[in-house]
């Protein structure tokens, strides 16, 4: 994501379940993430709710009745990552010619992992590929899974996202460049560190919008009135030095699709 405090995804957190009677009360919560929404919820009665992901049906699943105002109440801006998983695998075959199999880096104790993954998985069969994944709970175990994909033969694999990635997007990059491989992320903040090609969508663009939303909201607006809103720009980035590093030849087709090439 962008480089501003505001642009940072919200940390992988596990809903805590609290008893209900503990619950304050507060008129409007703004939050970046699904599972800071779901968590924050477990111990706040909302009135109205503004958030940047688009996942409405999360806020009706709530663990104790409540007479209170309808939580359901919600509206913001998706980023779109899941639906993005085919194109991340489109890069990763263009990049990857040769091979049969596509490498695939993700942290297996974020809660949202699974989705993503199978929405990956699905796109690689689509395309007569084997999604091959390394997972990993911390960093301390990132070596031995770039161990692994280079093994496979990998040239680049796609990193999923999650909040787990994008705090650790540097060392990620940096050790994969250690042992000869490209990385392919979701977060253009990324390809300006080093990632070899970035597809995802522009956060600074989408977080500019949400004090437009909290605005209307505060005088008034219903937030299921306000329509939960895609990123209306979605980058590919190539950092051509990581290429030349790599001693890796990204297509033509790609850089001429590239919005931008980085040098």
């Amino acid at each position: 994501m962008g480089p501003s405090a505001a642009a940072v995804p919200s940390s992988a957190t596990t809903p805590i379940k609290r008893p209900c009677e503990r619950r304050k009360s507060v008129p409007l919560l703004a939050a970046a993430g699904t599972d800071t929404v779901i968590a924050e919820l477990d111990h706040l009665t909302l009135g109205e709710i503004t958030r940047q992901a688009a996942v409405r049906s999360a806020l009706s699943n709530r663990h104790c009745d409540s007479t209170g105002p309808d939580r359901t109440l919600a509206t913001g801006f998706s980023d779109i990552l899941a639906e993005v998983s085919g194109k991340l695998v489109d890069v990763a075959r263009e990049l990857n010619k040769s091979q049969s199999s596509i490498g695939y880096l993700w942290h297996t104790d974020w809660p949202n992992r699974q989705h993503r993954h199978i929405l990956t998985r699905e796109a690689a069969e689509k395309a007569g590929l084997e999604l091959r994944s390394s997972g990993i709970t911390n960093i301390g175990q990132l070596n031995d899974a770039l161990i692994t994909i280079k093994q496979r033969g990998a040239t680049a694999f796609i990193v999923q996202p999650s909040p787990f990635t994008y705090a650790q997007r540097g060392q990620i990059i940096a050790a994969a460049i250690k042992y000869g491989l490209g990385t392919i992320f979701a977060f253009p903040a990324a390809a300006r560190e080093g990632s070899l090609i970035v597809y995802g969508p522009d956060y600074l663009q989408m977080y500019s919008r949400a004090p437009i939303y909290v605005d209307r909201i505060i005088k008034g607006s219903k937030p299921a009135d306000l329509p939960v809103e895609q990123p209306t720009k979605v980058e590919l980035l190539v950092n051509l030095q990581t290429a030349e590093t790599l001693g890796i030849e990204v297509p033509l087709a790609l850089l001429l699709r590239a919005d931008e090439l980085l040098e």
